[in-house]
């Protein structure tokens, strides 16, 4: 009795995907083109990252240079509830419909740190050599919001 309990719901399971097409139905093109849906598609997380070194080097006849060191950016997030968002939008450019991909990016702060600032000395290998730091330089609160942009082919 056990086996034909499990027969059935085997067959049962099996069964079930063809019940749930059972209803479908094609569609012919004029009553597709009336058919509309949500489209786009949204981006979150959380973002940093790092550089190692930004040099500026003077090419006049003393040459100097400055090494920016250790500079991060951290605290970058886009939450679910205001995502980036990606879509495809219409718009006329010189008198011609033009579909663009449009990339809005949402509240979005941060902060950009700068580990050391060497003026003279080489860069190599992850360390400054020959000069002493002068300071640290940190950038706060950068935000985007209300940013869009567009991107197409022409």
């Amino acid at each position: 009795m056990k086996s034909f309990k499990q027969l059935a719901l085997a067959a049962a399971v099996l069964a079930a995907p063809f019940m749930a097409q059972a209803d479908l139905r094609a569609m012919d093109d004029s009553a597709l083109s009336s058919v509309t849906g949500q489209d786009g598609i949204s981006i979150s997380g959380n973002f940093g990252g790092s550089v190692g070194n930004v040099k500026y080097s003077d090419n006049d006849t003393g040459g100097g240079s400055l090494n920016i060191t250790n500079v991060g950016f951290t605290g970058f997030t886009i939450s679910d509830a205001n995502p980036l968002k990606i879509d495809v939008v219409t718009t006329s450019i010189g008198g011609t419909d033009t579909q663009q991909l449009a990339i809005s990016l949402p509240n979005m702060t941060g902060t950009v740190s700068v580990g050391g600032i060497y003026v003279g000395g080489t860069y190599a290998n992850g360390a400054t050599t020959g000069a002493a730091s002068i300071g640290s330089l940190a950038i706060s609160d950068i935000n985007m919001a209300g940013t869009t942009v567009k991107v197409w082919g022409h």
